[in-house]
């Protein structure tokens, strides 16, 4: 029995995180509500006060330039706050499409829909859900969403689900003319003459649509589809099927407006931003949907908002004649109030100077992300170059000794760059106690973090920060880290932060048998038989340990946790937690590949001074790291490096068959300086030391 089912299970976590939805519900058949889904009565809708006789506005747009149409858009964005329209120009195969294309999506299984969920989506642009806010309701909604953020038409082929992508953009393309015409005869009320590029902002300089569906229900009766709310676009832009169940409230009542559909209508409404621009003119109106017990019904709205960043209030030209602002109605940042506290300072001051770094952005519920760091389009990763049957090669250290295992580490140095090593000697506690004291030195308070920034820290070799050059790059990468440049014992003692210094000293210890093992091994193959004290300076005479953290992001898919970059080490031993986002170029392509983290390894990667040592046989390969819409990350790297007042080149014993040197002899701060005095930038550091 269908019924047996539903009690047996935890419905939340079947509907909201298994992807079924409340459609997976809805055809198991139920013959009566689930409990979660039972609402208080005052929530449901009451149909004694529902006024059947009265409708909302109906307006021809076919002659939008009449004054009689301006005002009849007027009027009813003052008394009403809702309208429909028609003769729109838009094409009714675009509203079929759109429509079929909702119902493709939501016949979608499962595990395909579970695939956009919030804990899953590539972007936070792209999310599949069901209510409205599960975790925080009192009883949940009847309805399954797919949302979809527009930033650019690359985005949205690149994230959209397939079924529906083309549909969906080609609606917001096709309606974005009658957003214009309506803006400005609702702009030119307000005393608004010209809608320049700040406006046009202010009023549309973001968009999302949904795709939202409300299937049958056994008890329609004691549910919503979609709870009593006003919308915080600047207008709303609704197809509805011919099913119906929208209402609107009508306006200083406690009666409710049945919206009926009407074929090829849009249905128009105020948000409550344009309530704001306007010093509460036009009004954003209270509206909800009813839960249907005969039919599914489908319904795609376009909130047209503005920008997340953009400061919201009553314009200036309603106020020039004298009007008082509404007490309601002060300058705030749009979509979320956490984001005035950025909005109104300086965001890199913030982060970079006062010690609150990235993590304290996060920190703030920011709900979009800073233009700050916001990265090009060719500085983000672009998914569908990962190459996701390929990997980096893992190797087993138990028996370095062995000549097997020795040619599959030079072979991954010198075909790869990269590789994962297990079974390396470094033990478990080690590796866990860092990655510990990490997360313990980024919960410190900005105050005590800020004591290791560049302006305070009592030493050079302790530094605390954020991006990576950030008074060279064109834009801030979404992480924090804490820089320990190893000199000896007692000067870490004396300096490294308390909180971490013991856990980040043994691991830098620990680890230092199995460099000098894969330094052995690697070596060999250049024909270098023995390191002695000279060699050994050059290739690991100097260390620098880093504790990297990456705090979740609201919109990873816009900027990057470390741009593409190669590094200047010798050898990088690198400590991952378990969330991942490391990706590295396959040699000589386009391509990139995950280095998903296995559970107690290490990743190794050839830097740029092994590969400048070996004449480049072996190769230091561009890497990146993607920022995280889940999930806060922490990696600790260890630099392998020669000492600073170390010349380095190409080995001798490399060329003393005659092979031609690919590099000269350099100074290797002088490489480090050059390496320092930019942003990340690819390979375009190793050109230095090109000859």
């Amino acid at each position: 029995m269908p019924s047996i089912l539903v009690k047996s299970r935890d419905i939340t976590s079947f509907v909201v995180m298994e992807g079924h939805g409340v459609k997976g519900l809805a055809e198991m058949g139920l013959e009566s509500l689930p409990e979660q889904y039972i609402q208080p009565p005052e929530e449901r809708m009451d149909t004694s006060i529902i006024v059947p006789e009265e409708s909302i506005p109906v307006i021809d747009m076919s002659h939008w330039h009449d004054p009689k149409v301006a005002d009849l858009i007027c009027d009813a964005a003052e008394k009403w706050g809702f309208f429909q329209i028609v003769n729109h120009g838009v094409p009714t195969e675009v509203l079929k499409d759109v429509k079929d294309a909702s119902h493709r999506f939501f016949n979608l299984p499962a595990e395909e829909k579970r695939k956009l969920l919030k804990e899953h989506s590539p972007t936070n642009n792209v999310r599949f859900g069901t209510s409205f806010i599960p975790e925080a309701e009192k009883a949940l909604e009847w309805k399954d969403y797919l949302s979809l953020f527009y930033v650019t038409d690359d985005e949205a082929a690149a994230f959209w689900p397939p079924v529906c992508k083309n549909q969906t953009l080609e609606f917001i393309q096709s309606s974005d003319l009658v957003v214009k015409k309506l803006l400005r005869v609702l702009m030119k009320r307000l005393n608004v003459t010209e809608i320049n590029e700040t406006k046009e902002s202010l009023l549309m300089g973001s968009k999302r649509i949904n795709l939202n569906y409300y299937p049958i229900c056994p008890n329609p009766e004691l549910t919503v589809g979609v709870g009593r709310h006003s919308d915080v676009s600047t207008l709303t832009i609704l197809l509805q099927d011919d099913i119906g169940g929208l209402y609107v409230r009508k306006m200083v009542s406690n009666s409710w407006i049945h919206v009926s559909p009407i074929s090829g209508s849009l249905v128009i409404n105020i948000g409550d931003a344009l309530q704001i621009l306007s010093n509460g003119r036009y009004k954003s109106v209270e509206h909800r949907v009813v839960a249907n017990g005969r039919k599914n019904r489908i319904s795609v709205p376009i909130f047209v908002s503005p920008k997340p960043t953009d400061v919201i209030g009553p314009l200036s030209e309603v106020l020039e004649s004298g009007e008082k602002p509404n007490s309601n109605y002060l300058q705030t940042p749009t979509m979320a109030p956490a984001l005035d506290l950025p909005n109104s300072s300086d965001v890199t001051k913030l982060v970079v100077y006062e010690g609150h770094g990235v993590k304290g952005l996060a920190d703030i519920g920011l709900q979009c992300l800073p233009k700050q760091y916001i990265q090009p389009p060719e500085e983000r990763i672009d998914m569908s170059k990962v190459v996701s049957e390929e990997s980096i090669p893992v190797i087993d250290m138990s028996r370095w000794h062995d000549q097997k295992v020795a040619d599959s580490v030079c072979d991954a140095a010198e075909k790869w760059g990269f590789f994962q090593i297990v079974n390396h000697g470094v033990p478990v506690d080690v590796l866990e106690d860092v990655k510990e004291v990490t997360h313990r030195f980024f919960e410190l308070p900005a105050v005590e973090k800020r004591k290791y920034s560049k302006e305070n820290s009592p030493t050079n070799n302790v530094r605390f920060g954020t991006s990576f050059t950030p008074e060279a790059e064109k834009a801030l990468e979404w992480k924090d880290y804490l820089s320990l440049f190893y000199v000896t014992d007692d000067e870490a003692s004396t300096f490294w932060p308390p909180v971490c210094k013991n856990q980040a000293q043994e691991f830098i210890r620990s680890s230092e048998l199995v460099i000098k093992k894969l330094l052995q091994v690697l070596m060999r193959r250049l024909n270098v038989n023995e390191i002695d004290e000279q060699k050994e300076s050059m290739l690991m005479g100097s260390k620098r340990i880093n504790l990297n953290y990456y705090p979740i992001c609201p919109n990873p898919e816009l900027t990057i946790g470390v741009g593409r970059h190669s590094d200047v080490s010798t050898l990088t031993v690198l400590l991952q937690d378990d969330i991942g986002g490391l990706y590295v170029r396959k040699m000589d392509t386009d391509s990139w590949v995950h280095v998903p983290p296995i559970s107690g390894s290490l990743v190794i990667n050839v830097g740029d001074a092994l590969q400048i040592m070996s004449n480049g046989r072996y190769k230091s390969i561009e890497h990146r790291v993607v920022a995280n819409g889940s999930n806060s990350r922490i990696s600790v790297p260890i630099f392998v490096n020669p000492r600073p007042a170390d010349v380095i080149g190409p080995l001798a014993e490399v060329l003393e068959s005659g092979e031609e040197p690919m590099y000269k002899q350099v100074l290797y701060s002088d490489y480090v300086r050059h390496f320092f005095s930019k942003g990340h930038d690819g390979k375009d550091t190793v050109e230095f030391a090109k000859i």
